[in-house]
């Protein structure tokens, strides 16, 4: 099943409103998507919950056709299973690649823990062929010196095919996956 993601609350308003003419992504049945409340969760910037997506309802009450599964609809600029923003994992990763990963944990600040930070950057390094296989897709991946490190080259890659300010969050939005 392919993600959903809204940048903003007018993105969410326009898919609410066409959820009674959009198919369920596990049944495929048309007019029994519900809104269903909102997901919530912490991040690195705010000591209180946001919401980090909303939730979806396929109605199967009443002998409606509907499979009674939920989804989400996801924030862009959040990253599923971390209390982290798109833009503190892009930080978080330039830096790692500028100055090395030992430099970049020691500079990281927050209430994430060392721990937290190696987990972090070992998903990215086993994330990185579908990042970039997902990366080829939008455009070729760009000219770099052989000596850089294969995370040097997945965030360049990033970069070119995103030039946005936040890339991550676009590469979540426009391709509907998880960057990690």
């Amino acid at each position: 099943m392919r993600q959903w993601f809204y940048r903003n609350d007018q993105e969410w308003n326009a898919i609410a409103q066409q959820l009674k003419l959009t198919p369920c992504p596990h049944c495929r049945v048309v007019g029994t998507l519900n809104r269903h409340g909102s997901s919530y969760g912490y991040d690195e910037s705010n000591h209180r919950p946001t919401v980090r997506a909303r939730r979806v309802f396929c109605s199967n009450r009443n002998a409606r056709p509907g499979c009674g599964h939920t989804f989400s609809v996801w924030l862009a600029d959040k990253i599923r299973r971390l209390s982290l923003t798109t833009a503190a994992l892009g930080a978080f990763l330039q830096s790692a690649v500028a100055s090395g990963i030992r430099a970049a944990l020691r500079a990281a600040d927050g209430p994430l823990s060392e721990r937290t930070w190696w987990r972090v950057w070992k998903r990215f390094q086993r994330g990185q062929s579908t990042i970039r296989t997902a990366l080829s897709s939008r455009c070729p991946p760009p000219e770099l010196p052989a000596e850089h490190r294969p995370a040097a080259h997945a965030l360049a890659h990033l970069q070119a095919a995103f030039p946005d300010a936040d890339p991550i969050a676009a590469f979540q939005h426009r391709l509907r996956t998880f960057f990690v």
